[in-house]
């Protein structure tokens, strides 16, 4: 793998060799040459710049996926980000108003989930 450093001048190095060999070797052959390594730097340049900048779009998305909803609070504890729905305080309660006890809403979601 190469250094981060010389993967980013690469195509500098590209456009750099062929504007070289243009000005000092007077051939047709080299003359070709040289501009295909231009075009090929230029050309990476290029493929690197729109992949980062979709890869930075995808991770603005994700961000913003990512955020708690507008119901939730977010709540830090010991470094941990843990959620709390602040939509439903205790106790819960059914639709008929009575309480639901931890047991009986274990047993529902099993049931539920069945």
């Amino acid at each position: 793998m190469l250094p981060r450093k010389l993967y980013e001048l690469l195509p500098y190095l590209y456009m750099l060799t062929g504007v070289v060999c243009a000005v000092l070797v007077d051939s047709t052959v080299v003359l070709i040459s040289s501009m295909l390594l231009i075009v090929a730097g230029v050309f990476v340049l290029m493929m690197r710049r729109s992949y980062r900048k979709s890869t930075n779009r995808q991770f603005q998305l994700y961000q913003a996926a990512c955020e708690p909803a507008a119901g939730t609070a977010v709540e830090k504890r010991t470094g941990i980000e843990r959620r709390h729905a602040k939509v439903r305080q205790w106790p819960i309660l059914d639709n008929a108003g009575h309480r639901i006890f931890s047991d009986r809403r274990i047993t529902e979601r099993r049931i539920s989930n069945v």
